[in-house]
């Protein structure tokens, strides 16, 4: 008998160990748990309620703001819901999309009521359709971003600009955002608008379905007129100069796009190692929409560039700008463009005058300018500069259209060389007197910034003969015209030189 004792209980130790116990210790109950807690611990009831169709309340009495429930078999997402006396006169609320932790806070309270876009949480908690509260829950993180980027200046002057007030740690111990709800005030109205009050500032009050809606502010760099890639720009708050809302850097293309920026005022900077920026810093207000951005110039170190604009606030082209060394005999230049834009490159360290030159064509007086010279100095701290001047010269178009004269087809990539006569009918050679651009695929053209003088005008094509065309142009001869008070229109037509000489080039 003593002998089948003893295999009975062999057996019965094999079954216990060997399938019958499912193969490990059960899986531990999966729970919601946190701290409720004003900036004092909330001594009273605590209040779950889960999503499913017929939904399930649990409650329990918490004496130091401490709870956890056991949602093994609820529905996900879970609201809670706290009523003591340390929570004011209304309860407060939080919402979890699963098990883990859920604390509940005057914070909670207010990134639950963005997530839904209301103030009315007890209408939230209370609503018997729990179908829309896993979409409150999906917009939890964006609420949350929202109102750390609106409330970024408080967050960061308690050192809680990160801190998730749902799931972080959380201690009613009077330090981080413990410590910041024992001084601020958070007061949501059920009407929607919420009152943040800091003990050390005035009352800020927003509404909790636009007042933390974020945008973007985008812009781009340049170098020398090129896309500038890897240049930082930051946002910074206009009024101190001191909270950075966010920063990027310019892509490949020269562009930036700063986001997650609440309604404001903005100072927008840019910076990159051994480069300065024409604009180093621009205003930019965010209100309800996207806004534009600067697009922050710069160039290539040891540069002097610049704008001269025309007395008619256009740009003024041919106007030379010299650049000399302080104490220096050598003199180094460029021309403007059509835009008035120039650029003198190749210089060095140091001080240095910079002066623009031009004669009018119709007196032979010397061009009047402001200011009439400017100094600078370049150096590791600013090694180029932007130099702008005004001239007391206006500035015009001439513009026009080239097409085949049989057929009238646009003709692209025809050179039109505008040459600036003397008064006495002579063609100018200097590089400050000759404008040239090329038509483009409509065989449109425009010659900007054009000072007030008398010109000749040459279309220039390979293999073709121009003509000025007999339409809508407002000069009489492209060989001498006149540029004064408006903008002039001419219009070319072409055709193949050997259409006049039977198929025979050169004759």
């Amino acid at each position: 008998m003593k002998n089948i004792g003893a295999i009975l209980l062999t057996v019965v130790l094999l079954a216990s160990g060997c399938g019958g116990g499912g193969g490990g210790a059960p899986a531990p109950p999966a729970t919601v748990s946190g701290m409720a807690a004003a900036g004092s611990v909330i001594s009273g009831m605590v209040y779950l309620k889960d999503s499913g169709a017929t939904p399930k309340e649990l409650s329990k009495q918490s004496s130091d703001g401490t709870f956890s429930f056991e949602v093994t078999g609820l529905t996900p997402p879970f609201m809670l819901k706290v009523v003591g006396a340390a929570a004011g006169s209304t309860p407060l609320y939080s919402l979890v999309g699963g098990q883990g932790t859920a604390n509940v806070n005057p914070m909670t309270n207010l990134v639950v009521a963005a997530a839904a876009g209301s103030g009315d949480l007890a209408a939230l908690y209370g609503a018997a359709d729990r179908s829309g509260l896993a979409g409150v829950a999906g917009n939890l993180a964006q609420a949350l971003a929202g109102i750390q980027a609106t409330l970024k200046p408080l967050l960061q002057k308690y050192g809680v600009a990160a801190v998730d007030p749902i799931k972080d740690p959380y201690q009613a111990n009077g330090s981080g955002l413990d410590g910041m709800l024992d001084l601020v005030h958070i007061d949501l109205a059920s009407s929607g608008s919420v009152t943040i009050t800091d003990s050390q500032a005035p009352p800020v009050t927003r509404n909790v379905a636009t007042g933390f809606a974020t945008h973007a502010v985008s812009g781009g760099a340049t170098l020398d007129g090129a896309p500038f890639a890897g240049v930082t720009v930051t946002v910074l708050d206009a009024a101190t100069g001191a909270v950075v809302y966010g920063s990027a850097q310019t892509a490949v293309d020269g562009s930036y796009l700063v986001g997650n920026l609440p309604q404001g005022s903005y100072s927008v900077s840019a910076a990159k190692a051994g480069y300065s920026f024409q604009q180093a810093s621009a205003p930019v207000t965010i209100g309800s929409s996207d806004s534009a951005g600067p697009v922050f110039q710069s160039s290539k170190p040891f540069t002097v560039s610049g704008i001269v604009s025309s007395a008619n606030h256009a740009g003024l082209a041919g106007v030379t700008v010299s650049v000399q060394r302080v104490g220096g005999t050598g003199v180094l230049s460029a021309v403007t463009d059509g835009n008035g834009g120039y650029r003198v490159s190749g210089l060095s360290s140091g001080g240095y005058t910079v002066t623009p030159s031009r004669t009018d064509v119709f007196d032979a007086s010397a061009v009047t300018f402001t200011p009439p010279v400017q100094s600078v100095t370049l150096g590791d701290a600013g090694n180029y500069a932007f130099v702008d001047f005004a001239a007391g010269l206006a500035g015009y178009t001439v513009s026009g259209q080239v097409a085949r004269l049989s057929g009238g087809a646009p003709m692209a990539g025809v050179t039109l060389r505008l040459t600036t006569k003397t008064n006495a009918g002579a063609l100018q050679t200097g590089s400050d007197a000759i404008f040239s651009t090329v038509t483009d695929a409509d065989g449109s053209y425009a010659l900007r910034g054009i000072p007030t003088g008398y010109y000749a005008l040459a279309a220039v094509l390979d293999g073709y003969a121009f003509a000025l065309s007999a339409g809508p142009s407002l000069a009489a001869s492209a060989d001498n015209f006149k540029v004064d008070a408006c903008d002039t229109e001419m219009d070319f037509t072409g055709r193949p030189i050997s259409d006049a000489t039977g198929g025979v080039r050169g004759f």
